[in-house]
């Protein structure tokens, strides 16, 4: 089961202060088109039947905030090109995408329309991302997203989900009754699904002190959730469990500018996902604990014992 993951630019003006990103360079136009390009011609050289039946996923920095037109018009070939041959040929295929949700959301429908207008949108997965601290450095920007996914779940049937890292912060904000998570999504979410997703490498050189979470707050947190929350919980349990092997990296060597290049390149698994913890083999990923070195996928195998 596995998806090929594609990171077109890093261009964002939100700079969340947990950006995953390794490359933060704002690219230019010229690039941008030119990574549209090798990505279209990679998609035929991937093989959608059989090892990534599941589908695509397209990442930026932020991809639906661009409002260059020649651009959009890339961006627009790049998912015709992607219905046609993965969506259409393959029922159990998803579009799958995260945005930020702090723009003018029109770009954002013209590509989802695409899917919506040939029967096509349940096989979409469009996820906004949301913080309660580090990523929304104004009131502002934080009530436009709340705006966005609320006007993306009435234009749509199947509504948008919302992704949150599981901090630190956020633990201790449920842990005081700060934060309710069906409130949540009721009053605040519009009634949209919510995902927890565990904390990766921070990239910005900041130091985050509630960031990552302490492992004795991370198994209580889970065995709470488990039982006033069991949807939230199991899906938790499969995304952690399920992020060193499900999304492969396509494109991952950037050529020169206008040079001549493989277009065959094969996804790769990411070079954090395939470094491994000597101790129990699962991925280095999973050291992710802010007090201890010890390997969170391995707490949550043995809850499920």
């Amino acid at each position: 089961m596995s998806m090929v993951q594609y990171g077109l630019w890093s261009n964002c003006t939100n700079k969340c202060d947990f950006c995953l990103l390794r490359e933060r360079d704002y690219i230019s136009k010229e690039e941008q088109l030119h990574r549209l390009k090798y990505v279209k011609n990679n998609l035929d050289y991937v093989d959608w039947d059989n090892q990534f039946k599941d589908g695509i996923s397209l990442l930026g920095g932020e991809l639906y905030g661009i409002t260059d037109k020649e651009i959009q018009e890339s961006f627009l070939e790049l998912i015709d090109k992607i219905i046609e041959k993965i969506i259409k040929p393959h029922p159990q295929a998803f579009y799958s995408t995260v945005t930020n949700g702090i723009y003018n959301p029109e770009f954002l429908f013209k590509v989802i329309d695409k899917f919506e207008s040939q029967g096509l949108i349940n096989q979409t997965d469009t996820n906004f991302s949301y913080d309660l601290k580090y990523r929304f450095h104004t009131e502002e920007s934080r009530l436009l997203c709340i705006e966005n996914i609320k006007k993306y779940n009435q234009r749509y049937s199947k509504p948008a989900s919302v992704q949150m890292i599981l901090t630190q912060n956020l633990i201790n904000e449920y842990n005081s009754g700060n934060f309710e998570f069906n409130s949540f999504r009721k009053e605040v979410l519009g009634g949209a699904s919510l995902y927890l997703l565990y904390p990766h490498k921070v990239r910005t050189g900041k130091v985050l002190t509630d960031f990552n979470f302490n492992r004795h707050d991370l198994i209580k947190f889970v065995l709470d959730i488990k039982q006033k929350y069991p949807d939230m919980c199991s899906s938790f349990i499969l995304s952690v469990i399920n992020s060193s092997k499900f999304k492969y990296t396509g494109y991952y060597v950037r050529d020169p500018l206008y040079n001549e290049s493989d277009y065959s390149q094969q996804p790769v698994l990411d070079e954090d996902k395939s470094d491994t913890n000597p101790e129990c083999g699962h991925s280095t990923l999973y050291q992710c604990y802010a007090d201890c070195n010890r390997c969170m996928l391995c707490d949550i195998e043995e809850m499920l014992e």
